[in-house]
């Protein structure tokens, strides 16, 4: 497995893309990496995407399979228009953990952006089947493609 991840990261690096390593909830023990996380997700909550870039980049460099902070370091990707990164990044989100919420939401709503239907309705199956009793990411994401031209999911 481990040398599944390292060819991932090779990869990944290759494109330009970071990728992130153990859940949020996870302390590798190093302070500074904890700290550099809990400063991305304050900008980010402030929307300011530009400096909370290069913090998630620098954290996830040395936490390659945490699927959590990838599938933000992708949604930042997508805020920012970097629409490839984020296609990539969330896409290893997904290859790390299939069930990850956020990565499912995330790659949903890029789809909507780019007015995929199709795409989007997959992830909102995926969401469907891992929230048993609904969540948030499937009202948000149902939400996001009914507002889309066309039918209503």
């Amino acid at each position: 497995m481990n040398k599944y991840l390292a060819a991932l990261a090779t990869l990944l690096m290759l494109c330009g893309t970071t990728v992130h390593a153990d859940s949020y909830g996870a302390d590798s023990g190093d302070d500074a990496k904890s700290k550099t996380l809990l400063q991305a997700e304050s900008l980010m909550a402030k929307r300011n995407w530009a400096a909370a870039l290069p913090l998630l980049e620098a954290y996830t460099a040395g936490h390659f399979d945490d699927d959590q902070a990838i599938a933000e370091l992708g949604h930042v990707y997508a805020q920012l228009g970097q629409r490839e990164a984020a296609l990539q990044t969330l896409n290893s989100a997904l290859w790390i953990n299939p069930r990850s919420l956020d990565a499912n939401l995330y790659l949903g709503e890029l789809y909507v952006s780019q007015k995929d239907r199709t795409r989007a309705m997959e992830r909102l199956a995926a969401l469907d089947r891992i929230c048993i009793f609904g969540c948030s990411e499937y009202r948000r994401l149902k939400k996001a493609i009914a507002s889309m031209p066309g039918a209503a999911p």
